[in-house]
């Protein structure tokens, strides 16, 4: 997946962030906090699989392998992801008069924060929620630099990628197979977001990342979709699938902070 950090990534990600120390270890002398929403819409946005060549950019050498390779296959793969490349700047374009300043991230910050500032025990007051519209908010050493804070945490809530993508099912697979991806598809929301804690560094007076999450909506948990032919040309058909994105996301992120604030409760008794 191109436009974004696909699931597997993400997970191999977080996995490696768990190896630190504990949020109650990070958290002890905590005293405020500063809490940042990245831009009001995602990071990035574009398509995953959406057509045939996308389904042989995203798929291409995994039908190769199983077909036993051949010029043909990967000539099909190759050619799949040369269009995906040459159209991504188009894709971003179309998506994001789709997104047509729908207030995912504004809903979904606002349903997920609190539940962040509950995570590391500080109050939160959305009043003084901060939006900085960059795409980028630390350099490569993990230090904060949208702005400099003065409280002892900084908390940041970001949609990374939202994408279009045909929504999994087991009969979409099948017909995908049968047809070798020319199939119409039908295609829906998908996104990862991630939440970022940085901690004042009291030699520099910076604020260093000592702590990343994340969560996903993957497109089997939507319910709406619509054929790639006609909603990349109706906002309003766009529209309905952010408005269940949004629902949809926050319940399962919610869901996974309140499973890690559980996991830090036990820690604590141990």
């Amino acid at each position: 997946m191109k436009n974004g950090i696909s699931f597997f990534a993400l997970a191999l990600l977080l996995a490696g962030c768990a190896t630190g120390p504990s949020l109650s270890e990070l958290r002890g002398d905590v005293r405020s906090a500063t809490f940042v929403q990245q831009g009001r819409e995602p990071v990035q946005l574009g398509f995953g699989v959406v057509d045939t060549a996308s389904f042989w950019a995203t798929y291409g050498s995994g039908v190769s392998s199983q077909l036993g390779g051949g010029y043909v296959w990967r000539d099909l793969e190759q050619g799949g992801q040369a269009d995906v490349d040459k159209r991504a700047p188009t894709a971003a374009e179309v998506m994001r008069w789709l997104y047509n300043k729908h207030p995912f991230v504004d809903q979904t910050s606002a349903a997920l924060m609190p539940k962040l500032a509950a995570l590391w025990g500080v109050p939160y007051d959305p009043a003084k929620l901060r939006v900085v519209d960059l795409r980028v908010v630390e350099n490569q050493d993990g230090n904060f630099t949208a702005f400099a804070p003065t409280t002892d945490l900084v908390i940041v809530y970001s949609v990374h990628s939202l994408r279009l993508t045909e929504r999994f099912t087991v009969g979409n697979a099948l017909l995908a197979g049968v047809t070798f991806g020319t199939n119409t598809k039908n295609v829906t929301a998908e996104l990862d977001l991630f939440y970022k804690a940085y901690k004042r560094d009291p030699a520099s007076g910076g604020h260093k990342r000592v702590w990343l999450g994340g969560c996903g909506l993957h497109s089997m948990y939507m319910t709406t979709d619509f054929p790639f032919p006609e909603v990349v040309k109706s906002q309003e058909k766009a529209k309905q699938l952010w408005d269940e994105a949004s629902v949809k996301t926050v319940e399962l992120c919610a869901k996974h902070l309140g499973n890690l604030a559980e996991s830090e409760r036990k820690l604590a008794k141990q």
